[in-house]
């Protein structure tokens, strides 16, 4: 098999369509005539509410009160994500939710401090992310 055309994404994910009804990033690949990757429609949820540019989304996100740190992993992972109340770049975002998995998974108490202070972060910001993106405590804080 020949590849002929490489389609990067619209996003920093490498999926081309964001579903605004059912919050789900895709991509599809197909050929119809003369066009690639005509969507209509999403495949998981079959609205036609579909958001293919970052401005796009980052108009969604203001129409919703929503911070776009919610889709942290649809931006270039070392700038700072656009609009955002956090000043904070998706590497850093991920950085945070791989730590609370990590430790959820090793049965870790999970705070904002304790987190803080493994990543050298500020804790605002953490608390920032941990309340944006609804990360609960696993422990009591410390003060």
């Amino acid at each position: 098999m020949n590849v002929t055309i490489i389609n990067p994404g619209a996003f920093a994910n490498g999926f081309d369509h964001f579903c605004a009804n059912c919050g789900r990033f895709f991509s599809v690949q197909f050929m119809d005539g003369d066009r690639y990757n005509t969507v209509s429609h999403c495949p998981n949820c079959g609205e036609d509410i579909l958001i293919t540019t970052i401005a796009e989304l980052l108009g969604h996100c203001a129409a919703h009160q929503t911070d776009p740190v919610n889709f942290y992993h649809a931006f270039p992972p070392d700038e700072p994500i656009p609009n955002s109340r956090i000043e904070i770049i998706p590497r850093q975002v991920e950085w945070i939710v791989g730590c609370v998995i990590s430790d959820k998974q090793r049965k870790l108490p999970v705070t904002i401090e304790s987190l803080a202070a493994q990543l050298g972060y500020d804790k605002e910001i953490v608390a920032k992310v941990f309340d944006e993106l609804h990360i609960t405590e696993t422990a009591e804080a410390t003060a």
